[in-house]
């Protein structure tokens, strides 16, 4: 069964399984992102999306990222877990995304337990956090809308808001406005944000949808 904890700095999430845990997830994200059209504008951006939480997931089962040692009370018996660890905003905007998008095909009971888990462990951890993590909890069931055809690239302009803050539960509690900041396109933030990218798709020649950011700061996890 997957596990999830908060990091120690409270600037993401471990989020540990078996093998069969962690390929049977990967096979539902990857399922659901195959169901997006790269060509569509409004599609291309959660497609990006889903692609870099299924990476994650495959090199974690691939025993490229974490391990861990589970003991369950009241049992002598050792589990070996692989896991992998994502930034607070970088996991919501992905379970987002898998919500939004698993309602349009015909899911199986299978992927419809690993979406329901994979968000229950995610909530578990965030109130384990912090008490506050109810508010985003709640931003969760309200369903922000990721689908923006400048999703992929305010997704990366908010991780790398959100991780080059200070540590804590300050910066944790931000969290509902910075989403609200980033993809409530009535905000003064977000047509900020829009326009900087507009300025420098034009300076490049290019469309916004294909800029990405080239350096991102360290976590601190």
């Amino acid at each position: 069964m997957l596990q999830a904890y908060p990091t120690k700095n409270g600037t993401g999430v471990s989020i540990f399984g078996d093998y069969g845990d962690l390929s049977s997830l990967y096979e539902t994200v990857h399922q659901i992102a195959h169901t997006l059209n790269e060509e569509n504008k409004f599609q291309k951006g959660q497609h990006q999306l889903l692609m870099n939480f299924a990476y994650e997931i495959r090199h974690a089962y691939s025993g490229d990222r974490l391990t861990d040692e589970f003991q369950y009370p009241g049992d002598d018996h050792k589990l070996y877990y692989s896991g992998f660890q994502l930034v607070w905003t970088d996991i919501l905007i992905f379970i987002t995304a898998l919500r939004q998008n698993a309602g349009y095909f015909s899911t199986s009971k299978l992927h419809q337990a690993n979406l329901y888990l994979l968000e229950y462990v995610i909530q578990k951890a965030l109130l384990e956090y912090d008490p506050a993590g109810g508010e985003i909890i709640t931003i969760l069931e309200k369903d922000f809308s990721v689908g923006n055809e400048y999703a992929f690239i305010i997704y990366q302009a908010l991780h790398i808001d959100f991780v080059s803050d200070r540590s804590g539960k300050v910066r944790f509690r931000k969290i509902p406005q910075l989403i609200s900041h980033y993809f409530n396109t009535w905000s003064a933030e977000y047509k900020n944000l829009i326009a900087s990218f507009q300025k420098s798709a034009t300076e490049k020649g290019c469309e916004i949808t294909d800029l990405e950011f080239s350096e991102f700061p360290e976590i601190k996890w």
